[in-house]
């Protein structure tokens, strides 16, 4: 019996994070005060509990915002109301980061993600790099950060020697290729998707904008660095070298697949019609019920019925592993999002708004400037997560500073974009370096250390564009 109750504590901890998510989602359909009480006490258990396997970056932001909590308790007469206010944001993205976590669980599992990405991966190589670069964006919008695994361990089966025909240097061209190609492709994911944390940390900050206000600006600006990729990519192909023939699939899974991502999409936008809450609140709904009927349909395969009671079952037994693997993102966007309603509140915005004036870094060149900032900062280790949070919370209303908000939005998501493929500290470069068991300096800074090179200034330039038609 002494052994028993342990065991029954530990398993009641793994739900401390759906316990949250359910109270989070309650507290924003339906306001009541019970709810955020549930919420904030679950979700502080869930980082007790996950502290020991959390990163050494997860542990310091936790670490800096609970010294930065105390500083400011200690100036402030009444912090209370200030600090479950930024508590709550942080409690939000934890639900939005695990929402997104169960679809790419189901994702994960699927025979139809993987023969799909067979089909992208046994191109031609004159269509490899816009198959695999646009195929990495469209499962990147339902797999996230999974999608690197899945393509690059695809890549490393697909690219043997044998394939190659014998010849090393056309295996690592291959390799180079196709890994820039899943790279770049990864990189339009926070610029395209409407799923994305990026586009939840934007609405979040930025009250005044809409997906359907960011995303006739957004949209052309991914096309602009995918055309960019693929001009490099063709430009810098590879001369005189004999390439064997490719054995080619049928694409009907891509298709397949492609379909339904559309459906989840589509769910998502009806779901936010239906009940008319906003994007991010309609994303915390639709995506666990997606993944849910996703795993379902896969459990039906082993034999009758629906598969709703397997997939249950599935995610009962399996709580910990699933909850817990988003350990790491939890803490760094909803500690960030914490950081930023604890930072931006105690900012003289008016002072800043004049600052900035009188420096010159006013209109687009304010714009430029938050982007190179996000950018240099990634590459010494500041997610970010971190710096578009803080960035995006400075101004509600960027009219102060002579700035229409899509043009900052749009700069602070293509520095995110950026930021994601060049800095060697981020989750996309960690997982390449084990993947290819190269360093992820040699990875950002001299594969595509070229194309960083010409698409700042080509973003730089656009933001004064798009500042010009929007201003």
């Amino acid at each position: 019996m002494n052994r028993e109750w342990p065991r029954r504590l530990r398993r009641l901890l793994d739900y401390a994070l759906p316990l949250c998510m359910a109270a989070t989602l309650v507290s924003l359909l339906f306001p009541n005060p019970l709810s955020p009480w549930i919420a904030r006490p679950t979700l502080l258990i869930y980082l007790l509990v996950q502290w020991r396997r959390k990163s050494k970056l997860a542990k310091g932001l936790l670490l800096f915002i609970a010294a930065l909590s105390v500083l400011i308790s200690s100036q402030s007469d009444n912090p209370l109301p200030q600090f479950l206010a930024a508590w709550d944001r942080f409690c939000f993205f934890a639900t939005f980061v695990s929402a997104l976590g169960l679809l790419r669980v189901s994702a994960m599992r699927s025979r139809l993600v993987r023969h799909a990405g067979q089909v992208l991966i046994r191109q031609r190589p004159a269509w490899r790099y816009p198959t695999l670069s646009i195929g990495t964006a469209v499962f990147g919008m339902i797999i996230n950060i999974g999608v690197i695994g899945l393509f690059g361990s695809m890549v490393q089966r697909s690219n043997s020697l044998s394939a190659a025909g014998g010849e090393r240097r056309v295996q690592a061209v291959r390799e180079r290729r196709m890994m820039l190609s899943i790279l770049r492709g990864f990189a339009l994911v926070p610029l395209l998707s409407p799923l994305g944390v990026t586009m939840a940390v934007m609405l979040s900050n930025m009250p005044s904008l809409r997906w359907h206000t960011i995303a006739p600006v957004a949209l052309p600006t991914a096309v602009l660095m995918f055309a960019m990729g693929w001009l490099l990519d063709w430009v810098l192909r590879p001369r005189n070298l004999k390439v064997p023939p490719v054995d080619r699939r049928s694409s009907k899974p891509l298709w397949q697949f492609t379909a339904l991502a559309a459906v989840i999409t589509s769910a998502v936008f009806l779901c936010g019609w239906v009940l008319d809450v906003r994007l991010p609140v309609a994303v915390l709904i639709a995506c666990p019920l997606s993944a849910f009927t996703w795993l379902s349909l896969q459990r039906r395969r082993l034999g009758g019925g629906t598969g709703a009671r397997r997939a249950a079952m599935l995610l009962y037994r399996h709580s910990r592993l699933i909850f817990g693997a988003n350990r790491n993102e939890v803490a760094i966007l909803g500690g960030s999002a914490f950081l930023g309603a604890l930072l931006v509140p105690v900012i003289d915005r008016d002072m800043l708004a004049e600052a900035l004036l009188h420096t010159g870094l006013y209109g687009p060149w304010f714009a430029v400037a938050a982007m190179m900032a996000v950018i240099l900062l990634a590459q010494i280790g500041l997610n970010p997560i971190v710096s578009v949070t803080l960035i995006a919370g400075l101004f509600a209303d960027t009219h102060e500073i002579g700035l229409e908000p899509v043009v900052l939005a749009v700069a602070l998501m293509s520095a995110w974009s950026l930021a994601m493929i060049t800095s060697p500290f981020t989750a996309a470069m960690q997982v390449l370096e084990q993947l290819l068991q190269r360093s992820s300096y040699m990875i950002a800074w001299r594969w595509d250390g070229l194309f960083f090179w010409i698409i700042v200034p080509t973003l730089c330039v656009w933001v004064f564009v798009l500042h010009s038609f929007l201003g």
